[in-house]
Order: structure tokens, then sequence, then C-alpha cells
């Protein structure tokens, strides 16, 4: 195998670099190692038959990269039960499926599909599976507990579901910076622990954790004979547009490239867990989010003295206060995403053509900023 990704080309050199040179073989048997060289010997055949098998395959099947193609936000229609324009979807879909590429990505929205608590309509992406199927294409079902609008390039808008937004904004638990204002991207990963969120059919309390759980819980079961066939990957959003980050830039709030952003880590429940976070370290100083952090979203990194190349001192990113708090904000959106995709692998069963993932921010102004500001801000 180390030969195939090397590119070679004689099958005869691969086997020989692979299996051991025939000298060798019969150096074995004389050796009186009668069993090993026979076993060299089969697997010698073996690789024979199975490089043999490699290079008479078709060439798209030979290790070119798999082309997915993302679907427009408004393929569903508002009311999630069929798949908008359907005559021209197919048409795109077809010539897609005529020109080589592997399938399509599609966002399966929260706030369309579970307008009530437990309550999910799959409809719309039920019929575009089918349609997947019938042209051959695969299907990559992204998991969008997220509001669709607001972001570049959103065209409609899906907020997530007003059971859970309702909640959270009146108790806390959606991300604010420190001048108040809030991000209904998605909920606070201080959340995810929190049971604020109705039950299914409105009986008792769930966290986000659980809605979360019970959405993908439902999928599966939906599309239960599409899994592993049809839909090969399921990607599991994990905070704003999808991504494992922070909503620490926002257009909708001011922000402008390339400003480093700002700290999202003033809600209640954030707040509530970084002094919790101090506590137990025997740090109740830290408890707060340091003065230091930025406050202009467009700011650059030497505009504040967390990030400042030019600063020191205890608010500083190398400082007492200022690191701690830093690695708290990494350490706790990283167990974030650990939580939510190891809901996502209970939810789901474990088949061998079904793959997970999850998305991560291309966020790459001020990367060569010692501190890398922007990064950091995001989480």
């Amino acid at each position: 195998l180390s030969c195939v990704a090397r590119h070679t080309t004689s099958i005869q050199q691969c086997v020989s670099e692979t299996a051991m040179a025939p000298s060798a073989n019969l150096a074995a048997v004389a050796a009186g190692s009668f069993v090993a060289g026979v076993a060299v010997f089969a697997l010698r055949e073996k690789l024979l038959k199975f490089f043999e098998k490699f290079e008479t395959e078709e060439p798209s099947k030979q290790g070119r990269v798999p082309i997915f193609v993302m679907m427009p936000l408004d393929t569903i229609t508002n009311d999630g039960k069929s798949v908008n324009e359907l005559a021209t979807r197919r048409a795109w879909l077809k010539g897609l499926a005529n020109n080589g590429a592997r399938g399509i990505m599609v966002d399966v929205w929260w706030g369309l599909v579970e307008t009530a608590p437990g309550t999910y309509n799959f409809e719309g992406y039920l019929e575009l599976c089918k349609l997947c199927k019938e042209l051959g294409l695969k299907l990559q079902a992204v998991m969008s507990f997220h509001q669709c609008g607001g972001n570049v390039g959103d065209n409609v808008s899906f907020p997530i579901p007003s059971w859970a937004l309702e909640p959270a904004r009146a108790q806390g638990f959606l991300y604010k910076d420190r001048e108040g204002k809030i991000s209904e991207d998605c909920l606070s990963l201080s959340a995810d622990k929190q049971q604020i969120f109705p039950g299914k059919g409105g009986t008792g309390k769930r966290d986000a954790i659980a809605c979360y759980s019970d959405f993908m819980a439902a999928f599966a079961s939906n599309f239960a004979p599409f899994l592993g066939s049809t839909i090969v990957e399921i990607q599991v959003g994990m905070g704003p547009c999808g991504e494992l980050r922070y909503p620490s830039y926002m257009m909708s709030q001011g922000w402008d490239y390339p400003g480093v952003g700002l700290i999202m880590a003033h809600d209640s429940g954030m707040e509530k867990m970084l002094k919790e976070a101090a506590a137990a370290a025997s740090k109740p100083q830290f408890g707060s989010v340091p003065a230091s952090c930025p406050t202009n979203t467009c700011g650059m990194p030497e505009d504040c003295v967390l990030f400042s190349a030019k600063s020191s001192g205890d608010s500083h990113r190398t400082g007492g206060h200022g690191a701690f708090f830093l690695e708290w904000y990494h350490k706790t959106l990283l167990s974030h995403g650990d939580t939510i995709l190891r809901a996502a692998f209970a939810a789901f069963p474990k088949l061998q053509d079904l793959a997970f993932s999850v998305k991560v921010s291309g966020i790459h102004w001020h990367c060569m900023h010692p501190s890398r500001a922007t990064e950091t801000c995001a989480g």
C-alpha cells in the first residue's frame, strides 16, 4: 500500500518491495521456516491479484477527490414539505451526476424541521434524498443547529426554533459581547446542560444537548433506509454558521474585515461557568473576563492590552489572568464540540459507509501576529 501511495507503476516492483524478494523466500524455506515461506508466497499471490484489480478499475475510483456540491440555502420550501422548484433542481442534480460529481451537501435546518418541540417535518428532505438515490448521487447532510440569515450569502431566513430561542434569550443563554450585543445565530454553549427548553410534546424540560440529540435521532430514524448508501456523511453543527467557534465577528453588529472581533463570554451562562472554573482552580480572582479584551469589533490586535505585542502584565494574554481566561475560553469550546459529536455518535447507527464531520471556520486574518487575535476571539 505504501508503494501505491508513491504512485509505483509496476506491480512486480510493488510486490517485490512489499512481500520480500524470491531469494529471501527461498532463504527462509532453506533455513527451516517452511510455514513462514509458504505464508510469504501466499501473501505475494494475494498482492498480485489486488494490484491487478486496482489497475483495471475505472480512473474515477482510483483516488480522485470526490466532488460534493453545496445546495442553495432555499433548497427546501418554507413549509418544509417539498423541494423548492423541483423540476429546476432535478435538472441541476442530473447535470451534476452526468458530469462526475459524487453528490451534494445540504443544510438540514433545525428551525425549519422542528417548529414545535419534538415534532419533526423531514418531508422536503426525504424528497431530495429520494431524488439523489434515483440519480445515483450521494448526500452529505448537515445538522444545522444555527440560524440561516444574517451571514454572508444568506438569501433566506430560518431562525432557530422560537421555542428554543425565547427561553435562551430570557434566561441569558445566547452569546453576548461586553457591550451587551447578543447573537441569535445559535444557542450559547452555556445552555448545553441547562434544562430550560420544553420537552417533546411540551412535556418536561430538556437541555440543549438533549434537543440536538433528539433532532439527530429523529433524522436517523426517518432516513434509516438511506444511511450508509445514499447518505454517506453527517456534518454536525456546533456553533455560528455551523462552525466550532464563538460568534466573535458579526456583520449584523457592525463588524468589518479585518477586525479581530470581540470576546463572546458575557452571557449569564458563560459568566457563571467562568466563575466556577476559577473557583475550582483556586483562583477566584480570575472569575471574570479580563478588562483588557478588545472593545472595538473592527479593531486591530495592537489596539488592546490582551493582544498587543508591546504589552505585558497580569491581564495580558501571557499573564496570569489573561492566560487563564484564554485557556478556559478555548477548552470550553473544545469540550462543547466533543459533547455534541458524542451525541451524534449515539444518535446514528454504526455503519462502515457513514462518516461524521465538523466544520472549522477559515479565520486567516492576523494569523501572523503573535497573539493570533482573530482566531483567539473565535475560540
